[in-house]
C-alpha cells in the first residue's frame, strides 16, 4: 500500500469523511453529490476524478473505521442538510468544519455560511475548490482558529451578527472533546445566540460499548478511538436543556430506517452497540 501523505495540520479523520461523502457521491443512486468531496480527493491522490475513492490506500485504521461506520456519514448528512436548509436564517456557522462543503452544493443563496476550523484544513479545502472550479452556492466565510481558542471573538471580526438568528452545526465534533471543554463550547454558543436560533449537535454513548474484542483491535481502530474525549453526559438530554435548548430529537437507527440505509452493529443498541442522537436544539 503506497498511502499519500497530508499537508501538515490535516487530519486523516477529516479525510474520511470527505471520502465516505465522495463514495456516496459517485454511486450508482446517490443521496446527494458533493462535488467538493470527489475534488479533494482526487486532489490527494486518492481517487481519479469521477471514480470512487481507493479506501485501501488509507492508513488500515482508517480502513477499519470505514467497515464499521457503514452509513453513518451519508445519514448524518441528509439529516443536517435538511435541518440547516429548513431553518429560517441567513447565518450558519459550521463549528470544526472540516472538509465540510454545504456551501459549494446545498441551495443557500442569500445565506452567510462562516466555517470554523484550523488554517491547514481551510486552505486545503480552498485550493481543492479554486482548482476544480468549484463556485460556491452561498457567501462563505473561513473563519481560521482553534475552537480551544477565543473562537467568538474572531467569528464576530469576521462579521457575524449575534443579533440575528443562526443555524449552528456541530457534526462529528462531541467525541473529540472533554466534557469541561463542551461545557465552554455551548455556553459561548449561547451568548451568540438571537431568539430563532437552532443547533444541530450529534451526541453519541461510548463508541466502545459497541465493539467486540477483535474489533476493537483490528486495523488499528484502537489507536484511533484514544484520539476520543470525554464526551458530553450521556443521556444528554437534560445537559443540553440546561444550557437554554429546547429539544427535538432523532436516533441514528430511526434516520437510517427513514432513508433505506443500514446501521451496523456497533451503531445497533438493540444489538448491544453504541446510542446516536442528532439533536435539533432550538433557541
Amino acid at each position: 500500500m503506497n498511502t499519500p501523505p497530508l499537508p501538515d495540520g490535516v487530519a486523516w479523520t477529516a479525510v474520511l469523511v470527505a471520502a465516505q461523502r465522495a463514495a456516496e457521491s459517485l454511486s450508482a443512486a446517490p443521496a446527494f453529490r458533493d462535488p467538493l468531496a470527489e475534488a479533494v480527493l482526487v486532489h490527494l491522490g486518492l481517487a481519479h476524478p469521477g471514480q470512487a475513492p481507493r479506501f485501501s490506500e488509507m492508513p488500515s485504521e482508517m480502513a477499519g473505521l470505514t467497515r464499521l461506520m457503514g452509513d453513518l456519514v451519508t445519514v448524518r448528512t441528509l439529516h443536517h442538510d435538511r435541518l440547516l436548509t429548513d431553518v429560517p436564517v441567513e447565518q450558519i456557522v459550521l463549528l470544526g468544519a472540516g472538509l465540510d462543503g454545504r456551501a459549494y452544493r446545498l441551495p443557500w443563496a442569500g445565506r452567510r455560511v462562516f466555517e470554523l476550523d484550523r488554517p491547514a484544513i481551510l486552505a486545503l479545502k480552498e485550493d481543492v475548490a479554486r482548482a476544480a472550479g468549484l463556485e460556491r452556492t452561498a457567501e462563505r466565510t473561513p473563519v481560521a482558529i482553534d475552537l480551544a481558542d477565543d473562537w467568538p471573538a474572531a467569528l464576530t471580526a469576521a462579521g457575524f451578527d449575534p443579533s440575528r438568528p443562526t443555524g449552528w452545526l456541530a457534526e462529528g465534533l462531541t467525541i473529540y472533546l472533554s466534557r469541561a471543554e463542551l461545557d465552554l463550547m455551548l455556553s459561548r454558543i449561547g451568548e451568540l445566540s438571537a431568539p430563532g436560533s437552532h443547533l444541530g449537535i450529534e451526541v453519541a454513548t461510548s463508541l466502545r460499548a459497541g465493539l467486540l474484542a477483535e474489533e476493537f483491535a483490528e486495523d488499528g481502530v484502537g489507536r484511533v478511538l484514544s484520539l476520543f474525549g470525554s464526551g458530553p453526559p450521556t443521556p444528554p438530554h437534560d445537559w443540553l436543556a440546561g444550557h437554554g435548548w429546547r429539544l427535538a430529537e432523532r436516533s441514528l437507527a430511526e434516520l437510517a430506517d427513514q432513508h433505506g440505509r443500514q446501521v451496523p452493529r456497533w451503531f445497533d443498541p438493540s444489538r448491544g452497540g453504541s446510542t446516536v442522537w442528532y439533536f435539533d436544539c432550538a433557541r
